[in-house]
This record gives C-alpha cells, sequence and structure tokens, in this order.
C-alpha cells in the first residue's frame, strides 16, 4: 500500500528549503506569488502530460507512447499539487475527508436528475423545508455560537428571525461565527428534528415525492452540498430530489405546477404566507421566532411534525 503521508512528508522536506509557508501565509503579497507559481506550474506540468502521447484529434501522429515519460510529467504534476495543498495550510487528513465527501457529490448530484422524471409523472408532489423543520436549525447554530464565544445563549431567546439581534451580537461578529460555521462544515452534524423521520416515511409509504427546500448558499460555499447530502444520508432521510435557491418554494410551484403539489412544510412565517398566496396549502411548524405572527389563509400552524399526518389523513377522507 502506498503510504502517502511518506510522499506528503517528503515533498514538505524539501519545501523548507525553498520558503517557509507558515510565514508567508501572513503575508498577502507572497502569498499570491507563491500560489500563482504553483499553480501556473501545476497548470504547466498537466500540459506537458499531453506531450507525451497522441492527442491532437485534426492530426495523425505517429509519437511513440513511452509511459515512463508520462508517470513523471504525472509526479511533477503531484508534486505541485501538494505543494499548492501545503501552502494553503491543508493536511492529508483535510485531503483525505474532502476527497470522499466530493465524492459523494457526484452520486448525490444523481439525485437531482430525478426531478426531470419525477415532472414528467402524476404523483403528488410536498415541499418540505430542510432548516426548521428537518434540521435543528438554528439551534445549532446557537450552540455553535455558544462554543466559539463561551457564552450560555438558548433558543428561548431568539424570538425573531434576527438571531444576531436577539442574543445581542454585532452583525459583523455574527457575519464572521456564520461563515466559520459553514466553512468547518457543521451542517454535517445538525441534530434531526424530532418526528421528521417518521412524517418522510410515512409521506413516502403514501406514494408522495418529496421534494426537499433549501436557501443554503451552496454556490458560494462549494462544500454546503456534499454537507447537506451527508447530513440526509447520515441520518437516513428518505427523500426524492432537493432543491437549493433563495426562493425554493416558488422554484418549486415553477417547476411543478401548484395543482401537483399536495402542500408545503415551513417554518418561516413569510415564506409561509407567500406559498398560500400562490395557491398552495403550507403548514407552518411552530418554532420560537415565528410565534404570535399572522398567517394567511391557507396556513396550518402545527406544533409537532406528526400533525401533519393526522391532517392529511382528515383531509384525504
Amino acid at each position: 500500500m502506498v503510504d502517502f503521508n511518506s510522499i506528503w512528508e517528503n515533498q514538505a522536506e524539501f519545501n523548507k528549503k525553498l520558503v517557509d509557508f507558515e510565514t508567508i501565509r501572513d503575508n498577502k503579497e507572497e502569498f499570491q506569488k507563491w500560489n500563482n507559481f504553483y499553480t501556473l506550474a501545476l497548470h504547466r506540468e498537466v500540459s506537458e502530460v499531453l506531450d507525451t502521447v497522441n492527442w491532437k484529434i485534426h492530426r495523425k501522429e505517429n509519437k511513440p507512447e513511452i509511459k515512463s515519460n508520462t508517470l513523471e510529467e504525472l509526479v511533477d504534476c503531484l508534486k505541485y499539487w501538494m505543494c499548492l495543498c501545503q501552502l494553503h495550510g491543508f493536511t492529508p487528513e483535510d485531503i483525505e475527508e474532502e476527497y470522499y465527501r466530493k465524492s459523494n457529490v457526484v452520486v448525490q448530484r444523481h439525485k437531482q436528475e430525478i426531478m426531470d422524471t419525477i415532472k414528467a409523472g402524476k404523483d403528488r408532489v410536498v415541499g418540505v423545508d430542510i432548516d426548521g423543520v428537518l434540521a435543528d436549525y438554528p439551534r445549532s447554530f446557537v450552540d455553535f455560537i455558544n462554543k466559539e464565544l463561551g457564552t450560555n445563549y438558548t433558543m428561548d431567546m431568539v424570538d425573531s428571525y434576527d438571531i444576531y439581534g436577539c442574543l445581542g451580537i454585532s452583525t459583523e461578529v455574527g457575519m464572521k461565527l456564520k461563515d466559520k460555521y459553514r466553512q468547518t462544515g457543521q451542517k454535517r452534524f445538525i441534530p434531526v428534528c424530532e418526528g421528521a423521520k417518521e412524517m418522510l416515511t410515512w409521506l413516502r409509504e403514501q406514494g408522495y415525492k418529496i421534494m426537499l427546500l433549501t436557501a443554503r448558499p451552496y454556490e458560494q460555499y462549494k462544500r454546503i452540498f456534499a454537507d447537506t447530502m451527508e447530513w440526509l444520508e447520515n441520518n437516513n432521510l428518505p427523500y426524492d430530489s432537493i432543491i437549493f435557491d433563495e426562493k425554493k418554494e416558488e422554484r418549486l410551484i415553477r417547476e411543478f405546477g401548484k395543482d401537483r403539489i399536495e402542500f408545503f412544510i415551513d417554518d418561516v412565517v413569510d415564506n409561509a404566507n407567500t406559498i398560500s398566496r400562490l395557491g398552495v396549502p403550507c403548514y407552518l411548524i411552530t418554532r420560537p421566532y415565528n410565534v404570535g405572527k399572522e398567517l394567511a389563509e391557507g396556513v396550518t400552524r402545527i406544533n409537532k411534525l406528526e400533525e401533519v399526518m393526522k391532517h392529511v389523513r382528515r383531509n384525504s377522507r
């Protein structure tokens, strides 16, 4: 078996003879210079791999393929790649974790394509929000804030959607904490809300297609897509596809048409009211931050997710 750690350490020792990565990470200009150098060097080495084989479609080449030459160029690619990783302060453990996480993304993206198949069918669809309905957020973020700041904030204090204001944290500090929360993959560890798995399982048994909805900024934070999928898989939550969109509910209605959507489940009053005004019923799960809010006609407040099953049974009689 290849000892990757040994290869990694060998490259690290060589790099120390050229530059101290620890020092230049704090020097913006030096860091940029070396980042550019290694990136361009890696780009050049990848190009040189092409030169070891017959690759031009428009020309018939009779260049003999010398595998040892190709291997040498690929090793050069590996060395510059390791230099880049070490420059950024990544470890072999970071790379292993990200490798498997990224591999799961490829598999999970196939689930996204299933939505086209669902659209072509006639099955009834339900839209279920993730954060606040299935995932115990913002409680997990409040817990993260307490861990980072050494505070003792509780969810009872979050009585509006302005989390930072409720906790007395400045927006600047709050945004830095949120950035760290997202970048360190905390979304993978959010507890599942009580009754979420049972409700999803029941909906699946009733023949509904379950479309999960989230406004998580996966385009800004690339890892959020994989973190979300890992969370769903680890908690064995059944679903058919997932929509990432800031206006997720409107997107689902646009994709399927309101006549095919049986109902939505959300935790944000504005979202629930918007959905109902578009002509689709919505269940609003009670959370500290949505208590006492005015609800539009067509929005039904529930205190537990199991109530969804009771309402659906009652309405189907």
